[in-house]
């Protein structure tokens, strides 16, 4: 991204002839009546009330270049590039095969494969066992007049095997449409 046009200009040109020139003396000048004003910590500046709040802004905008210079300095010194490389610690080139699809848990599996349901038991509550299966139907696509809607339906089915005195299993199933757009 390249930076926007400035919108200041110079007070003066300290070189070639023109009019905008500042003389040498009163460069020499300046430069000593600041040497000395600084020396005092800008007391009179700082104190008058209408330089004052200016010099105050002048000193938050110089500290404010004076941490953008560190900041460009850290990337503008940098002698090295950490270079491209071929994991994930690394930055991989443009044209980088990330992975291979295939059709088991140890590979990436492709966007059409089917995935089994999940089962997972909790024995949490006392005298109960439950098991808990999530089925994912299949993913669909329907266009129509706003666009493409996007459909996964879903089935949870929950069975509860209560020991004990009325024992028993119980067996509830609840489906839901995931609808995305």
């Amino acid at each position: 991204m390249a930076l926007s046009s400035s919108k200041h200009e110079k007070f003066y040109e300290t070189s070639g002839s023109g009019a905008d020139k500042v003389a040498t003396k009163d460069l020499t000048d300046a430069t000593a009546a600041w040497a000395v004003e600084k020396a005092e910590g800008c007391s009179k500046y700082i104190g008058d009330p209408i330089l004052g709040p200016i010099v105050f802004q002048l000193q938050q905008m110089q500290d404010e270049l004076d941490y953008l210079r560190t900041e460009i300095s850290a990337n503008k010194d940098k002698t090295t590039f950490p270079g491209f490389g071929t994991s994930g610690s690394t930055a991989l080139v443009g044209n980088t095969a990330l992975l291979a699809l295939g059709t088991s848990g140890s590979t990436a599996l492709a966007g059409d494969t089917r995935v089994p349901a999940f089962t997972a038991d909790d024995t949490s509550v006392a005298n109960t066992t439950k098991s808990t299966a999530i089925t994912f139907g299949n993913f669909t696509a329907t266009a129509g007049g706003k666009g493409t809607t996007y459909t996964l339906p879903i089935t949870v089915t929950e069975t509860s095997v209560v020991t004990g005195k009325g024992g028993g299993t119980t067996t509830l199933t609840k489906t839901a449409t995931l609808t995305l757009t």
